[in-house]
């Protein structure tokens, strides 16, 4: 079974039916049974956001409300995230922490926004595959983290 976490970006693609997203969906076969796809509360957070600068009106709003309901939002208070998001935050800031495959942090280090952060340790904990059209992952690649795009 594929698990996926969406990046607010992916998000974002699906509320406007981009064509880009529509290929990613295919793709991935994310309306398949056998595929689990999920967000971060994060990306919730952050999609909202969007929609209130962005002054979306009520039919885009609808679309994004369809969207967050057909995806289910992971909450970040679990042990295994939390434990994730300190150990990652730790070595992107070059500390030499316990890594997966014992890779050693970068030198110099990597700044990471908080949020990107967050959906990292999120995406690791649950054992998923990232799927964003940022390059903020790229450092965490096959270390931390499985991410498409």
């Amino acid at each position: 079974m594929s698990r996926f976490i969406l990046d607010t970006n992916m998000l974002l693609g699906f509320v406007r039916e981009a064509p880009w997203a529509i290929k990613i969906r295919a793709d991935y076969r994310l309306g398949d049974s056998e595929t689990m796809v999920f967000t971060s509360v994060i990306c919730r957070g952050e999609i909202l956001a969007l929609a209130e600068k962005f002054g979306w009106g009520k039919e885009r709003r609808r679309s994004l409300d369809d969207v967050l309901e057909m995806i289910p939002t992971l909450g970040i208070n679990q042990p295994a995230i939390l434990d994730a998001y300190a150990r990652i935050d730790a070595w992107t800031h070059g500390k030499p922490v316990a890594s997966p495959r014992s890779v050693l942090p970068p030198k110099p280090a990597v700044s990471m926004k908080q949020n990107d952060m967050w959906l990292a340790a999120t995406t690791h904990a649950s054992d998923a595959t990232l799927l964003s059209t940022d390059t903020d992952f790229e450092h965490l690649a096959g270390i931390w983290l499985d991410s498409s795009m």
